[in-house]
């Protein structure tokens, strides 16, 4: 049998999303993996970076003027996402609860995207609420959109595993002492991100990540044997992320 000694190829550019987004050619793109900020920090926000939980401000990159700012950068970038993807590719986008139900609906009655289902992280140990006057937090939403203008589209790839791992509800313990990598506050489970690149591509697609914060899609991507795009233009992140990629490919070749 033939050895495989090929690699993926990751490109990672330094720059402004929308910037870089516009080079790309149209019907390029496999798989778009995205977390979006979510324009939370003015409001702060309790947060676990490695082992402390206190108050945090996500940085000026969660900070928009206004509402109708922040909804114009979304709705500009997932723009971009539909020349750039495939017919009926698929994009996950995380957005805040708050957030995420107005989005796919707007997206699908503009007929940018087809919406078909929510994806549900759930944090099955959710930090404590200290001032106990609501909730505790346990969920992140990403929606699942397909690029179609119809109503209902059947995904380009779907590659359904086992029962017991097709659920949109997905829960994992957060925190350093279980997968966290990075210093980035709202780093997503690599596991998560590498199942979800898995159902929706094969082998050597690309998969996209516009904001690539911590690193995960394109370390994911890597694992998978998929070919990835990401795009980061904070110096602090994208010089983390980098040492995390390096030790990812090191690791696994």
């Amino acid at each position: 049998m033939k050895t495989i000694t090929k690699k993926p190829v990751h490109r990672i550019v330094k720059w402004d999303c929308l910037e870089v987004m516009k080079k790309i050619p149209n019907n390029y793109v496999d798989f778009i993996c995205a977390d979006f900020p979510y324009n939370i920090s003015n409001n702060w926000w309790w947060a676990k970076v490695w082992d402390k939980i206190r108050k945090y401000d996500f940085w000026e990159w969660d900070k928009f003027q206004t509402q109708d700012d922040y909804l114009d950068f979304v709705f500009k970038t997932c723009k971009e996402y539909k020349r750039i993807l495939k017919p009926n590719a698929s994009a996950i986008l995380f957005f805040s609860y708050n957030y995420a139900g107005w989005i796919w609906y707007e997206l699908q009655r503009k007929k940018l995207f087809s919406f078909r289902q929510p994806i549900i992280f759930s944090k099955s140990n959710p930090l404590p609420k200290y001032k106990k006057d609501s909730f505790r937090s346990c969920y992140e939403i990403g929606i699942w959109l397909i690029n179609s203008d119809k109503e209902y589209a059947k995904p380009k790839t779907f590659n359904f595993k086992s029962q017991p791992m097709m659920k949109n509800v997905m829960s994992y313990k957060i925190g350093k002492d279980w997968w966290k990598q990075t210093n980035h506050p709202t780093e997503k489970p690599e596991e998560l991100t590498q199942n979800l690149i898995e159902i929706f591509t094969n082998p050597w697609e690309i998969v996209l990540d516009s904001f690539w914060w911590w690193g995960t899609t394109g370390v994911a991507s890597f694992k998978s044997w998929r070919n990835a795009i990401s795009i980061e233009k904070e110096d602090w992140f994208y010089k983390m992320i980098q040492e995390r990629q390096k030790r990812a490919e090191k690791l696994n070749s």
